[in-house]
């Protein structure tokens, strides 16, 4: 995943993820858990960090997250959540456009839309 590769190594100046930010307490409270695979688990991760602190280290490099409204694996509520807490990380950091968020009205899927995003949004920042 994207998000996790880029928040561990920080010779990746771009990151863009697709249909995986999720904020795990929300994953939990919306019984989607059994979504994932075991991936996606990292044993007492939850008791250190939120997946939004955890994309917190990638700041103030690029980052933009797609995502789908309808999307069981990544609850919409989990998603704003994260997406406060990035856009004041990234004001912090001196980078406010460094972090977006776009939801579109679709479930777990790759849009044209979105791989549109995704590729101008790399050609922004590169």
């Amino acid at each position: 995943m994207a998000w996790w590769l880029a928040a561990l190594d920080s010779r990746i100046r771009v990151c863009v993820d697709i249909c995986c930010l999720t904020d795990f307490e929300a994953l939990i409270e919306s019984d989607g858990l059994g979504g994932h695979g075991f991936y996606y688990y990292v044993p007492a991760l939850m008791k250190y960090f939120s997946t939004s602190t955890i994309n917190e280290l990638i700041s103030p490099r690029a980052h933009l997250s797609l995502a789908g409204r309808h999307d069981p694996l990544t609850p919409e509520l989990g998603l704003l959540k994260i997406d406060d807490y990035l856009k004041a990380v990234y004001r912090k950091n001196g980078n406010p456009d460094g972090w977006q968020l776009k939801c579109y009205d679709v479930a777990h899927q790759e849009t044209f839309e979105m791989r549109k995003a995704a590729i101008d949004f790399i050609n922004l920042w590169l």
